[in-house]
């Protein structure tokens, strides 16, 4: 795992690269960080570098890499935090979060085509396979149904519109908080869920978790959603039980790839 660092003192830099040499994993090695090379994660060091040249023309997605190293957190939620000044075990535990396996994805799908950065092209190679196994057993399939928790009504209505795209008849539920969500899958069957993270009352971790603790629902596809871009809140989701993640507001065809895996999820627990 390639860790590439931006801004740090000569001093500070000779000391995360003993930190990561001491990581008992043994799997951070440090590298000059290089443009036309993303590193798979870049420690940035200091809020003001965030503004520099050099960082605000990185892919757009390139974004939840990136690591900032201060006293104070970042404004934009969107940025991973690691505590100045540096302490071994606090270094490795963000970067052991960070590089979880749920996490990885290739940094050669990361704009070193010259194409504009996709957080969702580590499902590219499943799609293809999802989409073949979809019609392979799509004349069994009479259709779905799908719960959509989240507060916002107008995402509600997004998500039934994408929904209703799909080739496939799909009847949709709504739930405006988790305690709603948790009465309606205790009384109705759904083959997949849509769960925001941000809501009244319990959050979409803690609905993700409760519902996890159903036997009904082990093997159900969760996908939550968040209007953050963080790599934390994915990690946090992932611990939570919850099966993918997308990011709002919702992209068409990030949306569709995810719903290819998701379907082909659903046809293969059926026909189990």
């Amino acid at each position: 795992m390639n860790i590439g660092s931006f801004g740090f003192p000569a001093d500070q830099l000779v000391k995360l690269e003993k930190i990561l040499k001491l990581s008992k994993n043994n799997r951070y090695s440090l590298v000059e960080f290089d443009p036309s090379n993303l590193p798979d994660l870049l420690l940035v060091f200091g809020l003001d570098n965030l503004s520099s040249a050099e960082i605000s023309e990185l892919p757009r997605g390139y974004q939840s890499r990136l690591v900032v190293v201060a006293k104070e957190k970042p404004e934009d939620g969107g940025y991973a935090h690691l505590g100045y000044p540096l302490v071994s075990s606090r270094v490795v535990r963000t970067l052991d979060m960070m590089t979880s396996e749920n996490e990885e994805y290739s940094a050669a799908d990361k704009g070193q085509t010259g194409e504009e950065d996709n957080v969702f092209s580590k499902y590219d190679d499943q799609v293809a396979a999802a989409q073949q196994h979809a019609e392979a057993v799509k004349s069994e399939r009479t259709g779905y149904s799908v719960l959509v928790v989240d507060d916002s009504h107008p995402m509600q209505q997004a998500l039934a519109g994408e929904l209703d795209k799909l080739p496939l008849p799909v009847t949709v539920d709504f739930a405006d908080d988790g305690e709603t969500a948790l009465d309606k899958v205790s009384s109705n069957h759904y083959d997949f869920l849509f769960l925001d993270i941000v809501m009244p009352g319990i959050d979409g971790f803690e609905t993700c978790t409760r519902m996890r603790e159903r036997p009904e629902l082990k093997k159900t596809p969760i996908i939550m959603l968040s209007s953050k871009n963080s790599p934390l809140d994915e990690v946090k989701g992932i611990m939570a039980g919850c099966s993918t993640y997308l990011t709002k507001p919702i992209n068409h065809d990030e949306f569709q790839k995810v719903i290819a895996r998701v379907s082909s999820w659903v046809d293969e627990f059926k026909n189990a």
